[in-house]
């Protein structure tokens, strides 16, 4: 193109000198003597001269304007060729003349030559009328949804009105994009927020790259709102709230992996464009459950038996004691006994259950105020010669429900005051501490302890490390410690050493 140019402009110019001299000479020739003759041809010469510059100058016009036009023409395909959808054109009788589909499409589609209304019907005519009717407006459309008619697939339609230099009417452009497998992702998305709304645990969706801090929150359900007391957080916020096992376990979770962590169930599911991660606390069958049916079935079912083997037991041995002997009222005494604990520990269930019934109250906690009042509950309780040193850190503070964290503490204090019954210098300290970017509080004495490896066992329904004739109790205080830490979105650990004390560590969600 540029050597066509050059020659052009070079035999332009050639031809322009050689006018230009001929148009000298005859006008030198008018000058000394042609007459009127030389004149003529002089000012013909001149016109001539002229007349081929501005052929010169459209041609060179007309090439460049040839030469724009190829390359919008070009552009225009490399941007059809990045688009999705199938990109089609009609001419002014509707009917298809150029269509295109998208790169590596394996997809059935619309087929040229063919008027559009024969290829497509609207999916809802009632609201977007025929589509005949639409393409004789001549006016755009954009996002219509129709059916190809040849399979009934669902597609989504979109055109615009093209005129030519006069302003008639020359057809439609437009693309044409099949959406079943986004009306899938739609009814699917629909249906997980329905399943989230349902579960009455803490539950998030989230999005991202895979990292543990490339994630973005996409959506939560009512009881994570309630957990996290906000409607909107930061993905930084919820990993905050997480325990540190779950923060490890969601920085090294793979795609397609599902895991229960610490009573979290993490799931993982990747596709082409992102990563979606499902983050639900576990329901904890036995501890979770319905608590009004739980509360129910222990009020009823179980103490009705109980009340029957008790009343006989008594009616037996006021009536009939006098008649058995020593070892026999012995026996009837045991029962009586069993029954009494039986009643207690169901009680002590009752008191759970009703523990996850309770609603969560929020507000500024004094815990340093708190375990002052429970230790001198405890010093009143015990006999006066009873001497126990207890420290206790001022101005610990945090945001929850007083009364279930002075349970906690009572519990905690309670054990602690307890099992260092036998050391005659005990000591009892609560404090915090820094623990993984969180406040960790604990409560330390220098009693019985007891063995690391029966920790797993520590915070289960009626799990006892030590016996009831040396330590007396119900099995039940550990685990409505853990059960209200949790409620308030922390954890609880403990630390032990036979004959030197235990550490019980709990975290709080401020």
């Amino acid at each position: 193109m540029l050597v066509t140019r050059h020659r052009l402009r070079h035999a332009g110019s050639a031809l322009a000198l050689r006018l230009a001299g001929i148009a000298g000479l005859l006008s030198m020739t008018g000058c000394t003597g042609g007459g009127d003759r030389g004149a003529l041809f002089g000012g013909l010469a001149l016109v001539g001269v002229g007349a081929a510059a501005y052929t010169l100058g459209g041609l060179r016009e007309r090439q460049a304007a040839q030469a724009a036009l190829r390359g919008a023409r070009a552009a225009r395909r490399e941007a059809e060729s990045l688009l999705d959808g199938w990109v089609w054109r009609s001419d002014a009788s509707h009917r298809l003349v150029a269509l295109q589909p998208p790169a590596g499409s394996s997809v059935g589609g619309p087929a040229a030559g063919g008027p559009l209304c024969e290829q497509f019907e609207t999916s809802h005519p009632e609201a977007d009328g025929d589509l005949g009717a639409r393409l004789a407006t001549q006016r755009a459309f954009r996002a219509l949804r129709v059916r190809l008619r040849a399979d009934g697939s669902a597609w989504r339609l979109r055109g615009a009105p093209s005129f030519d230099e006069l302003g008639r009417f020359d057809g439609f452009s437009g693309t044409a994009e099949p959406v079943a497998a986004q009306d899938a992702l739609a009814a699917d998305h629909a249906a997980l927020q329905a399943v989230l709304q349902a579960v009455d645990v803490p539950a998030l969706l989230a999005a991202g790259d895979g990292r543990a801090d490339g994630w973005a929150l996409r959506a939560l359900n009512p009881a994570a709102r309630r957990w996290l007391e906000r409607d909107a957080p930061a993905w930084g916020e919820v990993l905050a709230r997480l325990p540190a096992a779950v923060r490890e376990a969601l920085a090294a979770s793979a795609p397609g992996s599902a895991t229960e962590v610490d009573g979290w169930v993490l799931r993982r599911c990747d596709i082409e464009a992102e990563a979606g991660l499902l983050v639900m606390q576990a329901a904890r069958a036995g501890e979770e459950g319905d608590g009004a049916a739980f509360s129910f079935t222990v009020s009823h079912d179980l103490r009705a038996p109980i009340r029957v083997v008790e009343g006989f037991t008594r009616i037996l041995k006021e009536d009939y004691g006098r008649q058995l002997d020593r070892l026999g009222n012995e026996h009837l005494d045991r029962v009586l006994g069993a029954a009494a604990r039986m009643n207690h520990m169901i009680d002590s269930m009752l008191a759970l259950a009703k523990l996850s019934q309770q609603p969560l109250a929020r507000q500024p906690v004094d815990l340093s105020q708190l375990a002052a009042w429970v230790v001198d509950d405890l010093r009143r309780q015990s006999p006066p010669e009873r001497r126990v040193e207890v420290e206790i850190e001022p101005g610990l503070a945090t945001r929850g429900d007083p009364t279930l964290l002075r349970l906690v503490l009572e519990n905690l204090l309670g054990n602690a005051w307890k099992y260092s019954a036998r050391n005659p210098k005990a000591r009892i300290v609560f404090a915090s501490q820094p623990h993984e970017g969180r406040v960790s509080y604990y409560v330390r004495d220098n009693g019985a302890g007891f063995d690391m490896r029966s920790a797993d066992r520590l915070f289960g329904l009626f799990q006892r490390l030590h016996s009831a004739s040396e330590f007396p109790g119900s099995g039940v205080g550990l685990a409505s410690v853990r059960r209200i830490v949790r409620r308030h979105g922390g954890e609880v650990w403990a630390e032990a050493e036979p004959g030197r004390g235990a550490t019980f560590h709990f975290t709080l969600r401020d």
